[in-house]
């Protein structure tokens, strides 16, 4: 069975086209974030050619302070895209100072999700889940696009509000490691269930051998929390999205 990476950096592994030539001959199917449209841009011509790969157009809230003259290439290509991420909101103490400005450009983005739809968004959300949520309720996003929330350290307040709203869910390990991340994985339907290894991040995780066992004990913590069916249901969910056949 085949394995779906829905979060992941390929651009700052040391080559992109050798780390996803390795994922393609181990089967693995790579959803990969940009943090600034112009990665997003260099990132898409060189990974053309990768049948296992789709590439996400992202405008990182962390970032937003710094690139928000790139707003205008998010506008460009948002419509000729499928795959959005990473965006979201951050309100971590460094980045609070940015705080209104991530909410307007989030919204934006959102926005524009909307009116081009049937997206596939990836979406980080620190410290800020009830604003994220109430910002793709405003525009009714997941009404016509798939909203996944990567790596969700909400409340289980916001997590009941973000299950009923129809979001996904991607999971790492490190979620699987916390009591907070056991209890929000125990609450999301199997069918909203999703892998991310958020690689280089976590466990830093530069090649496709660590990818794959980093995934893998990520899939076999959720088989004994949720069950054996957890790993088919994850398969038939991430294949359905990213609509790639290997």
């Amino acid at each position: 069975m085949n394995i779906y990476d829905m979060h992941c950096h390929v651009d700052l592994m040391k080559s992109m086209e050798e780390f996803s030539n390795a994922a393609l001959e181990e089967r693995i199917n790579l959803l990969t974030m940009t943090t600034t449209p112009k990665a997003y841009e260099i990132e898409k011509k060189k990974l053309a050619g990768f049948s296992n790969v789709q590439v996400a157009l992202g405008l990182h809230p962390q970032l937003v302070f710094d690139r928000i003259h790139e707003l205008a290439l998010v506008e460009k290509y948002i419509h000729s895209t499928r795959f959005v991420g990473e965006i979201g909101l951050d309100f971590n103490k460094q980045f609070y100072h940015s705080k209104e400005r991530q909410i307007d450009v989030f919204s934006l983005i959102i926005g524009w999700c909307q009116r081009s739809p049937l997206k596939i968004i990836s979406i980080h959300s620190v410290r800020s889940g009830k604003e994220v949520l109430d910002i793709l309720e405003k525009y009714d996003c997941t009404k016509h696009n798939n909203c996944i929330l990567h790596w969700y350290s909400g409340t289980l307040k916001q997590l009941d509000r973000a299950i009923e709203l129809g979001c996904f869910f991607s999971v790492n390990e490190y979620m699987l490691n916390s009591p907070n991340g056991r209890s929000i994985v125990q609450k999301v339907p199997v069918d909203r269930l999703l892998l991310e290894s958020d690689a280089p991040f976590i466990s830093d995780i530069k090649t496709v051998e660590k990818l794959k066992r980093s995934l893998t004990h990520c899939l076999n913590g959720l088989n004994l929390i949720k069950g054996n069916e957890v790993s088919r249901r994850i398969f038939e969910t991430s294949r359905r999205l990213l609509e790639i056949y290997l």
